[in-house]
């Protein structure tokens, strides 16, 4: 009988990126180490910090770069898990790639206004939904026995419900991880991702506090270009536990094109820091209820 000899299994090893997550250079052209004034720094964020220029920290951008590989990797792990998430970002400077980067990974998003309750009453904000629900559907047919002075009033409170619900109206469930582009901007967000063990990872500038998340990256949150970087590099996790493509993570600096930022906003003199719950709007919200 003829012996037959078997091959040996070959394993296909596992390439790992051999090229940094995203370059210093980049990182640099994207103004993520511009900080605060020192006056208004938290001491918490000395580690994280390289030094003085023009009257404001610069943010050392090594730190950056590990901060962001080390939330990529966890981020990446828990979206191949099956991880659900959400992205917050009221801040002007963030809206616009919150809900960019959201769509894209096909998660809800925040970027209006969060509503009370969003993560600890979703009750609350399912009758939301349902009024809209109804409210579009009455809408759609031309309000039938309805005065045209309540179709007026109708089509403002639709406006309203769409702007503050559109990104977490097919929210069904109490997302795992929550991207936020301000931390001290979103705190009352923040304190109820808390409140349901949802773990939040947030983009620190020299002002914030690392105790207020669970994986802080340090950063320039007050710029349209760094925000766009560090934001998309979070999304690429996600897309990457899926199996999808990447956009800007370990990708060559010629490949990731950032917008330019509006005039002036990487100015030395830092706009005043208002948090969200002490705006106008949290004031409303506290007496509507």
């Amino acid at each position: 009988m003829e012996q037959t000899t078997q091959k040996p299994v070959e394993k296909t090893e596992v390439k790992q990126p051999t090229q940094d997550i995203i370059s210093r250079a980049k990182l640099l052209e994207a103004g993520t180490y511009f900080g605060r004034r020192p006056s208004v720094w938290n001491p918490k964020m000395k580690p994280y910090i390289y030094g003085k220029r023009n009257g404001n920290h610069i943010i050392d951008v090594s730190k950056t770069q590990k901060s962001l590989e080390y939330a990529f990797k966890m981020i990446q792990k828990a979206s191949s898990k099956g991880a659900k998430f959400i992205f917050v970002g009221t801040k002007k400077q963030a809206k616009n790639i919150i809900e960019e980067q959201a769509k894209r990974t096909n998660s809800p998003y925040v970027s209006e206004r969060w509503l009370g309750g969003t993560l600890t009453n979703q009750q609350t904000i399912f009758r939301s939904v349902r009024k809209l629900e109804e409210l579009e559907q009455k809408q759609a047919s031309g309000y039938p026995g309805w005065t045209k002075k309540e179709g007026l009033e109708a089509d403002k409170k639709i406006a309203k419900l769409h702007k503050n619900l559109n990104g977490i109206r097919y929210m069904h469930q109490t997302p795992q991880i929550m991207i936020v582009a301000s931390p001290l901007v979103d705190d009352i967000a923040i304190k109820e991702a808390r409140k349901k063990g949802v773990k939040v990872f947030g983009i620190l500038n020299t002002n914030g506090n690392p105790d207020d998340v669970d994986f802080g990256i340090p950063s320039n949150d007050a710029s349209v270009k760094s925000l766009t970087l560090i934001l998309t590099v979070l999304a690429d996790a996600i897309a990457s536990g899926r199996g999808e493509k990447q956009l800007f993570a370990y990708q060559s600096d010629e490949n990731i094109v950032l917008p330019e930022d509006p005039k002036k906003e990487n100015s030395d003199e830092p706009k005043k820091f208002v948090k969200r719950s002490q705006t106008e709007e949290a004031k409303e919200e506290k007496e509507e209820k």
